[in-house]
């Protein structure tokens, strides 16, 4: 995709804590063997979204992870965009040092419209709005 493992990862695991209910807190290790991300990789993340009052993070026992308000409402750009920095690749798609809008390469013009759309896509759906069609799915998939 456009991003790395880290803003997969951070976006599994900020849609795993929308689909939560209320109040819940949940456990690191319980995120990660549900979305299959390792666990070690996992708190990093988790605490870098903490940092950015992505995440609520409760020590000790019964303690665990909630999602903020400000994540539910943040788009899926903003929150990869916080734990990895920026996502969309300017860079030519065919790999060629000079290809710019005044030397395209071949495929230019055709990138430029999919990075657009992509980047369009990822920063106009907010957390709740992706968790929310999310669990629709799976509902649907149980049935």
């Amino acid at each position: 995709m456009i991003y790395t493992k880290t803003g997969e990862y951070a976006i599994r695991a900020v849609l795993f804590l929308a689909r939560q209910p209320k109040e819940s807190l949940v456990m690191s290790s319980e995120i990660a063997k549900s979305e299959e991300i390792p666990s070690h990789y996992l708190a990093k993340i988790l605490q870098r979204m903490a940092k950015y009052g992505y995440v609520d993070s409760f020590k000790g026992r019964g303690g665990g992870f909630k999602i903020t308000d400000l994540a539910k409402k943040s788009s899926i750009l903003e929150i990869v965009e916080r734990v990895e920095g920026p996502v969309i690749n300017q860079k030519c798609v065919t790999g060629l040092k000079e290809c710019s809008e005044e030397n395209p390469c071949p495929l230019h013009e055709e990138w430029a419209l999919v990075r657009d759309r992509i980047y369009n896509l990822i920063s106009s759906r907010s957390v709740e709005e992706v968790a929310t069609k999310y669990s629709e799915t799976l509902q649907k998939k149980d049935k």
